[in-house]
């Protein structure tokens, strides 16, 4: 990370006070995976209207995630099977200022992503969901089997360093994330060292983004990636997993 935080010292920075102006828990979102040689020229390209987010002298932070899922992978297989509302759930910590918030992101059957969240006061990331982030669940997560909650335990580990960026006037975030690795429950890790994971999160559909528009013109196209069903596809060995089949050749290619 020092040579890539060494090239952000040039962009105008934004405090997070400012950038939760552009909160977006409610949003469109587009990602596009690509190889870490490209992330400089398209860094460049964003200093023209983009401001960075600046902590403590930091660019780039650390989040650390584990996921909760059922025995069987139900929220994994809501994915996997192309169903419209679907769920995951989470546990996210940020490192530089050790806070932890358990979360819960929702796509709706309109591509909206709806982002609700609980902060845990002892900022400390748990296997098992406590009897308050269960009765959040059960507030949020709105499926036929009531139950499912219970049901839920400690699936995958991801962590990885994010970039984020705001624009004020479009009401728009991009992050960008590397250094992606996983950790199983058996605590066997992978870690995908050339891989950037580009977002934009926008009110409104981010394909008139100029910058979305600019990734284009240099050959990268939106991708649909979840870190987490990627993640159990590659560490969970006899897991269905068909519908990623060319996404985990490219990230083979990747690593």
């Amino acid at each position: 990370m020092d040579h890539i935080e060494q090239y952000l010292a040039h962009f105008q920075t934004i405090d997070l006070d400012g950038l939760n102006a552009i909160k977006l828990m409610k949003r469109f979102d587009n990602k596009f995976i690509f190889h870490r040689d490209k992330l400089e020229p398209v860094l460049n390209y964003l200093q023209k209207g983009y401001q960075i987010l600046k902590i403590d002298e930091n660019c780039a932070f650390k989040y650390e995630n584990l996921y909760y899922d059922t025995a069987d992978h139900f929220f994994y297989l809501q994915h996997h099977n192309r169903k419209l509302n679907r769920y995951k759930l989470r546990c996210r910590k940020y490192i530089e200022t050790n806070q932890c918030f358990f979360e819960i992101k929702f796509k709706n059957n309109k591509g909206k992503t709806i982002k609700n969240r609980l902060l845990l006061e002892d900022s400390n990331i748990r296997n098992e969901l406590s009897e308050e982030s269960k009765k959040f669940a059960r507030e949020h997560v709105l499926i036929n089997n009531g139950d499912i909650i219970d049901l839920v335990g400690p699936s995958l580990w991801i962590s990885f360093n994010r970039i984020t960026f705001g624009n004020l006037i479009n009401k728009e975030r991009l992050t960008f994330d590397v250094n992606l690795t996983y950790t199983d429950k058996q605590m066997n890790s992978k870690k995908i060292n050339n891989l950037v994971i580009a977002e934009i999160k926008s009110e409104n559909t981010s394909m008139n983004s100029p910058f979305f528009q600019y990734l284009k013109s240099i050959k990268i196209f939106p991708s649909r990636f979840s870190k987490y069903c990627m993640g159990i596809a590659m560490m969970e060995k006899d897991i269905k997993h068909n519908r990623f089949k060319k996404k985990l050749l490219k990230l083979n290619k990747l690593m």
